[in-house]
């Protein structure tokens, strides 16, 4: 008979991250308090607000023109306002107490700041659900007690909204780190450069701005930028481009994912071994029985 296969320690129980993404998703940086960290939440609930309020001053509040009411009865329960609604509990805030200050969009000459306004909310709505994404990677570090200054997939996936590819880079994937950071960054331009770089224009295009402002920093960059362009005549690949640059906010989602999910890995490498290593229980033998 062969001889069984001896079975390796069980890594760490993976922890319920549901509920700190949602905490956080309501408000940013709530996700942090109830793990302990209380100066980081404090950091990050400011670093989502400020932006976000401040923009909606910047535009006269107008972003609500693009925002939609959910309810029963003519009563307006929920705002849906993308990207903003992954800044919940300040989405329904504004929603239900700020008022637009013009109508339909129709006179943004009145309002100079209006594009960096929605530039800054849309950026805090954004930011924050990358700080949700952050708060699970620190709930999975606190679960499988590993240092505060290893890089965690939480920070991974942050640092893929400053530059798409660099979460991959700060976890030594350099390769596959210039692979994303090409291939996202060359459909954004490509996408720019076929609508003449009028294509990332929140009052002509909602819906496909709020997946651009996925991009992270470098399309908030190029987008605001270019935020005074305006189409002269209708281009032959003008609807291609908006479909690229869309496209690429959507891809870094799935390159800051994967970013999370590597580094992940480095861990349960990490931690399989420690754990095999581990020294285990010793059993007292079972005496055998005298004939």
């Amino acid at each position: 008979m062969s001889e069984a296969r001896p079975t390796l320690p069980e890594l760490p129980e993976r922890p319920r991250l549901g509920g700190i993404v949602l905490a956080s998703l309501a408000l940013p940086g709530l996700g942090h308090w109830r793990l302990g960290q209380r100066r980081r939440a404090v950091l990050l609930f400011l670093a989502v607000q400020v932006p976000f309020f401040l923009g909606f001053v910047l535009a006269g509040n107008t972003q609500l023109e693009f925002a939609r009411p959910i309810g029963l009865g003519g009563a307006a329960w929920v705002w849906f306002l993308a990207p903003e609604v992954g800044n919940f509990v300040a989405t329904q805030l504004a929603g239900h107490l700020l008022t637009s200050a013009d109508l339909g969009g129709r006179f943004p000459e009145y309002l100079p700041w209006r594009e960096t306004g929605w530039f800054l909310s849309g950026a805090a709505g954004v930011l924050a659900a990358f700080v949700a994404a952050h708060a699970a990677g620190e709930a999975l570090r606190r679960a499988w007690r590993r240092p505060e200054r290893a890089l965690g997939p939480g920070d991974a996936a942050f640092l893929t909204l400053l530059l798409p590819g660099l979460g991959h880079w700060a976890s030594g994937r350099r390769l596959k780190a210039v692979l994303f950071a090409a291939a996202i960054g060359s459909l954004f331009l490509l996408g720019m450069a076929l609508g003449d770089f009028a294509d990332f224009q929140r009052h002509r295009h909602p819906w496909y701005w709020a997946g651009q402002m996925f991009l992270g920093a470098p399309g908030w960059l190029v987008g605001w930028l270019a935020r005074h362009r305006t189409f002269t005549e209708v281009l032959a690949y003008q609807d291609a481009g908006l479909l690229f640059t869309t496209s690429a906010g959507f891809f870094n989602v799935v390159a800051a994912l994967d970013a999370w999910q590597r580094v992940e890995d480095d861990w349960v490498r990490e931690v399989g071994p420690a754990a095999a290593a581990a020294p285990s229980p010793t059993v007292s033998p079972v005496p055998e029985a005298t004939p």
